[in-house]
């Protein structure tokens, strides 16, 4: 009873100090995102067998709303704002044109940060010119990385000042619990910070694009390659530029994993966001 006694006078007393003002909720600092529609034309028509978009952050799959196979026009509608999508082509003869978002991870969250800074006149981020021995130093990253993994390589690094993003392949011919015949394929988005003088890849926050444990005949069927042109970012508002994609003639291994390849081979990686054009983009000795 006592207590009951001292939760009415606590009750009471604040009513007394609220003095009858109304108690209302600040509103959102940030707008929600509205939807938005991607459209664009794949050439030639003949050669697309299907469609999609996909959100490599949610795995969610979106099929587009319209599809004319005669011209390759699509449109996808009503796609969630503030977010990212690839465009995922499957071809008549069996090959996957996938997009692939390049930008740093959680880019949304930083643009928005760095918009609070200008309205709060604070000084803006530091920045860092990306550039030729990034690339060399990200590439080290991968060469001298102690994992399970047999082989390393590096499809795409772009950078972005400070920060940069790699689409990487890893694969594994030797394990722990291993099938006859059996191999480890993966390929993943890692994101970098610089700091300290160093480039650190940022923990947990890898997103997986493939992770398959299967037969090296199975392996060798695949084949997937991966172009910035066909990713497609819906702001906030709701807009997003038109896509407009020529399937490449031949499979380009450069850009991905090509059918009927040796797991071994040596390619050049894709390099964007250089402040000033690399000699050479090796991978270290």
């Amino acid at each position: 009873m006592r207590d009951i006694v001292k939760a009415g006078c606590a009750a009471a007393v604040l009513a007394a100090c609220l003095g009858g003002v109304k108690l209302t909720e600040d509103p959102p600092p940030v707008r929600p995102a509205a939807s938005g529609d991607v459209s664009g034309a794949i050439k030639p028509a003949s050669g697309v067998a299907s469609l999609s978009a996909v959100s490599r952050v949610t795995g969610k799959t979106y099929p587009p709303a319209e599809f004319n196979k005669a011209a390759g026009t699509f449109l996808f509608k009503s796609l969630p704002g503030a977010a990212t999508y690839d465009i995922v082509v499957k071809t008549a003869d069996g090959r996957s044109i996938e997009g692939i978002d390049l930008d740093f991870v959680d880019q949304e969250m930083l643009q928005q940060a760095q918009e609070r800074r200008k309205e709060l006149k604070l000084p803006p981020e530091r920045q860092k010119a990306f550039d030729a021995a990034d690339v060399a130093e990200l590439l080290k990253y991968v060469k001298d990385l102690q994992d399970f993994c047999d082989i390393r390589r590096a499809i795409y690094i772009a950078g972005h000042g400070r920060r940069a993003t790699m689409l990487v392949e890893l694969m594994a011919e030797h394990f722990y619990d291993q099938k006859p015949g059996e191999l480890i394929w993966r390929v993943e988005l890692w994101y970098f910070e610089y700091q300290f003088g160093g480039w650190e890849r940022v923990a947990n926050q890898e997103r997986v694009l493939q992770r398959q444990r299967m037969q090296k005949g199975a392996w060798q069927q695949i084949d997937v390659e991966y172009y910035p042109q066909l990713s497609v970012h819906v702001s906030r508002d709701g807009r997003a530029p038109g896509i407009n994609f020529t399937i490449p003639d031949k499979p380009d291994i450069s850009c991905g994993r090509t059918a009927k390849t040796e797991p071994v081979v040596q390619t050049e990686p894709h390099v964007l966001g250089l402040d000033k054009k690399p000699e050479t983009t090796t991978m270290p000795e």
